[in-house]
């Protein structure tokens, strides 16, 4: 099955298929139904010009969750990126994931990196998914979330 999130947006382009056959790309999992995520990866795909991630909507699809071991339930708890090896990352180690993926953000994962933020992000990025999800996915506001948690 295609990746809906593909076929629905000319900006993403990879398909669930393209995934699996093409080891060595980054795939990146987001939540298409919360306008802040849409927004933030949204932001990213416009600086995927090497075209080496894969950007799935985990709102529309959830077969490639499955295919690395994934609940949908942690999926919109924590954001989650696989790297080239296949190796699964989630919180800030998914975000200097990506950012080592997209040549304009290198710098920013490096600068992290070399002065051992990596804790910090950690910590403001859990602040941010528990408050995000709670508002989000537990109470409901209006539609910025979909997929009914409860059940996953």
């Amino acid at each position: 099955m295609a990746n809906k999130a593909a076929a629905s947006d000319p900006g993403i382009g990879n398909t669930f298929p393209l995934a699996l056959n093409k080891p060595g790309k980054v795939i990146v999992f987001y939540d298409g139904s919360c306008p802040i995520c849409q927004k933030e990866i949204h932001h990213y795909i416009k600086r995927d010009h090497t075209g080496q991630l894969v950007w799935d909507d985990i709102s529309k699809n959830t077969e490639l969750l499955d295919e690395f071991g994934i609940t949908l339930h942690e999926a919109m708890r924590r954001f989650h990126v696989i790297d080239r090896g296949g190796r699964v990352t989630q919180g800030a180690e998914a975000f200097l994931t990506l950012w080592h993926a997209l040549p304009i953000y290198r710098h920013l994962a490096r600068t992290v990196e070399y002065f051992h933020l990596t804790p910090l992000l950690n910590w403001a990025y859990e602040h941010f998914a528990r408050a995000r999800y709670r508002r989000a996915c537990q109470r409901d506001f209006g539609n910025t979330c979909a997929i009914d948690t409860k059940k996953h």
